[in-house]
């Protein structure tokens, strides 16, 4: 069976159509605004500082002892500041979910007289 060459290029102009409308529906699942992204350096020393600051607070907060031993996931979301979903594990080997929102603000900038 042969096409007509009109029908032809309807078939090939509908196959390259799905094809884009796949890609594009793939790269907004991976680049939802608002979703979380998976951050690769969970050695950065700012990954493992809010670490840190997650289990120190949660101990002033609950009155616990738990001994952060280091990040060992995190995502993060971009909202009006940045959110950081880590997971921590603590000395004792224990694994914690903790999201620690950061928002960065301005309060001035002014030109120095140097």
């Amino acid at each position: 069976m042969t096409m007509a060459p009109g029908q032809y290029r309807l078939f090939l102009f509908m196959f390259a159509t799905l094809l884009l409308l796949i890609d594009v529906s793939t790269a907004a699942e991976e680049n939802t605004p608002g979703g979380y992204i998976v951050i690769k350096d969970i050695n950065d020393p700012h990954v493992q500082e809010l670490g840190e600051f997650a289990v120190t607070v949660h101990n002033i907060q609950a009155g616990t002892k738990l001994n952060f031993l280091k990040v060992i996931y995190v995502e993060t979301q971009v909202v009006n500041g940045i959110n950081y979903k880590l997971v921590i594990e603590l000395l004792h080997g224990a694994l914690y979910e903790a999201v620690v929102y950061e928002k960065r603000q301005l309060s001035s900038i002014n030109p120095l007289n140097v």
